[in-house]
């Protein structure tokens, strides 16, 4: 895979946002077990906003690429961004 490409880009934006999810669980519910969060989670319908919290670290990942002067990966960080948005919003309205 090249360092800068479209495929770089998107594979880590899909995939901080979930170790965003992970980091939020360690630092405030790691007292409870990775299960009993997701239970949580879900059972107060909080999934969508943890995973939106954890969408902040594409912002993060976006601006090592800009500074890298990797733009294509950049290009997939941002279309990530927006894949999770849609996803957001599509549970928001149902």
């Amino acid at each position: 895979m090249k360092k800068d490409s479209l495929l770089t880009g998107l594979l880590s934006g899909i995939i901080a946002p979930l170790i965003g999810f992970y980091l939020y669980f360690l630092l405030f519910f790691g007292y409870m077990g990775f299960n009993g969060f997701v239970r949580h989670v879900i059972k107060n319908n909080l999934a969508i906003s943890v995973l939106s919290l954890g969408v902040i670290l594409n912002l993060v990942i976006f601006f090592v690429f800009y500074q890298l002067e990797a733009d294509r990966s950049a290009k997939g960080v941002i279309f990530a961004t927006f894949l999770y948005a849609f996803v957001v919003v599509y549970f928001k309205v149902l």
